[in-house]
Formats: structure tokens, sequence, C-alpha cells
């Protein structure tokens, strides 16, 4: 394996990788099989959405797994 390989970041400024990747998803699931987001994940969403705004990163939704069914704070406009 080359050092590039091992090495994401290698030749590149922060700003490059920044922007190659401006996008992001955030999901895990909620053992008690209940999709509905609690506060903590409201507020999680929130301090997530204005660090990566720092680096020009949108966070275009959360999503909540559980056994009934999957959440998404973009279609609950919640993002």
């Amino acid at each position: 394996m080359s050092s590039s390989e091992e090495n994401p970041f290698h030749n590149k400024s922060f700003g490059e990788w920044g922007t190659e990747r401006s996008r992001a998803h955030n999901a895990h699931n909620h053992p008690s099989g209940i999709a509905e987001p609690s506060h903590a994940d409201e507020l999680i969403t929130r301090r997530l959405r204005e660090a990566l705004q720092l680096v020009d990163i949108r966070v275009l939704d959360h999503l909540i797994v559980a056994d009934n069914g999957c959440l998404s704070f973009a279609e609950r406009g919640l993002i």
C-alpha cells in the first residue's frame, strides 16, 4: 500500500479535502425501536450542522433507524 492510500489527506490541503466532500449525512439507530428524534438528537444535529458549516460542509440529513422504520430529519423539516 502506498503512502497516499494509507493517508487520504496525502498531498491535499484541508480546504481541498473539504470541497471534495462538501455534503454529509448522519445516521444512527434507536435501540428502543422507536424512530422519533429526542431532544439530544435535535441538539447534536444542530451542533453538527454549525460545526461543519465552518468548513463549508452541508449536512443533508440525519437518519434515525429503528424497528418501526426510518425517520429523516430532512423530510420532517428539521434540517
